[in-house]
């Protein structure tokens, strides 16, 4: 099942049975789905990384990898049918974590601040470990974020639902997290700011550089 957050919170309605689908449920679920997917805009990568207390004894506190996926218009449903909550107007930008160790808490992708942004959610599947919110977070916002505050909620050896976000922006990579004891960033999909917000970048840019020259 799809379940949808509202940008300013979980506003937690099903819209329907993805086992219906004929999908299998997982740990790979995204990664296998992915056909569709925007060439460049697909892959794995992995999140980890020690605290200062481990190093020495070789205990990893950030131990997973996160699966992800763009999805231009109208082609998630191919992947997941019934499941696009934009009904094939915008990008899918989608997220599979498969946690290898420690138990994850928090799963973020960064925001510029000025995105068109659509609907913010997941698809589940049995067998898959649902958030426990979903929401776009921050002035701007600045993030989209999947909360797993429940202790032991998403643990060694479990994977997530596929979680997703929809807007009208094409992909470029931002900075994503995953939170456990530790926290590990990398670079994943994320939209582009809106046109007026890049022209407002290019403007503040060229000040900059009009003040250097002088």
């Amino acid at each position: 099942m799809f379940i949808r957050a509202s940008r300013i919170g979980v506003a937690g309605l099903a819209v329907a049975a993805f086992m219906a689908s004929g999908h299998d449920a997982q740990a790979g679920l995204l990664s296998s789905n992915s056909g569709g997917a925007m060439p460049g805009y697909t892959g794995t990568t992995a999140f980890s990384g020690d605290s200062l207390i481990d190093i020495g004894i070789g205990g990893y506190t950030v131990s997973a990898i996160v699966d992800y996926a763009v999805f231009a218009p109208g082609t998630f449903d191919a992947a997941f049918p019934g499941q696009d909550p934009s009904g094939g107007t915008e990008y899918v930008y989608a997220y599979q974590i498969e946690n290898l160790d420690t138990d994850v808490s928090k799963f973020t992708v960064g925001l510029d601040g000025d995105e068109p942004l659509g609907t913010i959610g997941y698809v589940t599947a049995i067998g898959l470990v649902d958030p426990t919110a979903s929401s776009f977070v921050g002035a701007g916002p600045t993030s989209a974020a999947w909360d797993y505050t429940s202790p032991g909620a998403l643990t060694s050896g479990n994977s997530s639902a596929v979680l997703i976000f929809t807007s009208a922006a094409a992909p470029e990579r931002d900075e994503a997290t995953v939170a456990a004891a530790w926290s590990n960033t990398q670079y994943l999909p994320s939209p582009v700011p809106e046109p007026t917000s890049l022209a407002l970048l290019a403007l503040g840019l060229g000040v900059i550089g009009v003040r250097r020259v002088h």
